[in-house]
């Protein structure tokens, strides 16, 4: 399952609680969370959901349209393509849900270790809900973590803790995603598919800086005084960008810095659960994209299968379709294809990882939330 504030970082405005804000937290938390999510009431708000499910339709319209070429950009047929699939048998099929299921387990640890006191089954259900949202709209993301105030403000949990998990989560998903890439290229590298010495330099040093920007991030939030240089040299580089296009004079210095004060709690004590529970969870995701490879006779080295993995969840950032359905898919098949497997089961496998990392969040979503409905009222 794809955690819905990874793929798509949502930005919340930091909280300051007044002087009597922790007596009314567990009222009005719930009440402004649940206002976040029905807020399209109103003239104003009916204009903006019209708006909302028309872009939603036409998004995944081109999902739909882009998975529907998958078998042309294999060059084969649907036909060909549901006869490499009669190939995989239920057995290997509950494998790979099983595998599927650790996953999400592995994730249950990145949120419960950002919230203190959120159990893992609860955790469990704020993941489901908020990716079977993100997975049928575009920018679902937002909804997503307005479903996790309206849900953790009914369990009793303060809204400025889960502002603070919001952007935990949030920062470790981003610090994963850049990572990604880097082990890609090295993997690359060291199966030598990388042919031209200027590309290899290339893919070298592009790995390089992915690694310098996670330990930059990485230190920022250890440290106040790396987090004020890393600001101010970041302020620098946008004044290279048009006028149009730049912040407010020092906003990323202030923005950096204040997101490691609201953080700081919760990374100095927990970060060595985050981060472990995170490399679990993009781990056994890897173990899932290279067992639908295997389960569909796709023959792609490790290595290769690693460096396909990470474009796939790299492009789920797209928001241009649902979790970039479609686009991650269409540009991960290419990418098997000039690795050398045969267009059938390449294709195959594809359209499995999708199922597992996709299409099932949808209904396991929609009962999570409706769990949440008729069980959620219990507090703490």
């Amino acid at each position: 399952m794809t955690p819905h504030r990874g793929d798509e970082i949502v930005a919340v405005a930091p909280y300051e609680p007044t002087a009597d804000a922790e007596s009314v937290a567990t009222t009005s938390d719930e009440g402004t969370a649940n206002a976040e999510i029905t807020a399209s009431t109103g003239y104003g708000g009916r204009r903006r959901s019209v708006r909302r499910v028309v872009l939603s339709a036409i998004s995944l319209g081109v999902a739909v349209t882009l998975i529907a070429l998958l078998p042309r950009i294999a060059g084969i047929g649907w036909e060909a393509l549901l006869h490499q699939f009669a190939t995989v048998g239920p057995g290997t099929t509950a494998l790979l849900l099983v595998l599927w299921l650790a996953g999400l387990w592995a994730y249950s640890y990145v949120l419960s270790g950002s919230l203190p006191g959120l159990s893992r089954r609860r955790a469990l259900l704020i993941n489901a809900a908020g990716s079977g949202v993100s997975n049928l709209m575009p920018f679902g993301g937002a909804v997503g973590v307005a479903m996790t105030f309206a849900m953790t403000a009914r369990w009793g949990f303060r809204r400025p803790d889960v502002v603070v998990s919001t952007l935990v989560t949030g920062v470790w998903n981003t610090l994963s995603r850049f990572l990604l890439p880097a082990v890609g290229l090295g993997c690359l590298l060291v199966s030598g598919r990388v042919p031209d010495a200027r590309l290899a330099t290339a893919a070298g040093t592009g790995g390089v800086l992915l690694l310098g920007i996670v330990a930059a991030m990485s230190a920022s939030l250890y440290s106040e005084a790396v987090a004020d240089r890393l600001g101010r040299a970041s302020n620098r580089l946008v004044l290279l960008l048009p006028e149009r296009s730049r912040p407010a004079p020092d906003a990323i210095r202030l923005s950096l810095l204040e997101l490691r004060r609201s953080t700081l709690a919760v990374t100095r004590t927990r970060w060595p659960r985050l981060t472990l529970g995170m490399i679990a969870y993009m781990a056994l995701q890897g173990v899932l994209f290279i067992g639908c490879l295997h389960v569909a006779h796709a023959a792609v080295p490790v290595p290769e299968a690693v460096a396909a993995f990470a474009l796939n969840r790299v492009l789920t950032t797209a928001v241009v379709t649902p979790g970039g359905s479609g686009i991650s898919e269409s540009a991960t098949l290419v990418t098997l294809l000039h690795f050398g497997a045969a267009p059938a089961p390449a294709a195959t496998a594809v359209l499995l990882f999708w199922f597992f990392a996709h299409v099932i969040e949808i209904p396991v979503g929609l009962l999570a939330w409706a769990g949440w409905t008729l069980t959620g009222r219990s507090r703490g």
